[in-house]
């Protein structure tokens, strides 16, 4: 939920480009630290949020494919 959570946060603060990429290059480490979870777990989820086709991640880039699939894991 945490993961979930904070990608919607940095969309709505940074927003999208026209590849709706959100306009901000984070790595998954940097993510991990941000809500304050292993590497390791940040990684593990952000997998299973790709198979679920809830986001896209290409590099540093993420695209929040399902928004409000998305949205309900932070309930």
């Amino acid at each position: 939920g945490r993961i979930a959570y904070a990608l919607l946060k940095l969309k709505n603060r940074f927003g999208v480009n026209d590849e709706n990429f959100i306009q901000i290059n984070i790595s998954r480490n940097d993510l991990a630290s941000f809500v304050g979870t292993a590497y390791e777990t940040a990684f593990r989820i952000m997998n299973e949020l790709v198979q679920e086709n809830l986001i896209m991640v290409s590099g540093k880039q993420y695209c929040i494919v399902n928004e409000e699939k998305l949205k309900k894991l932070t309930d």
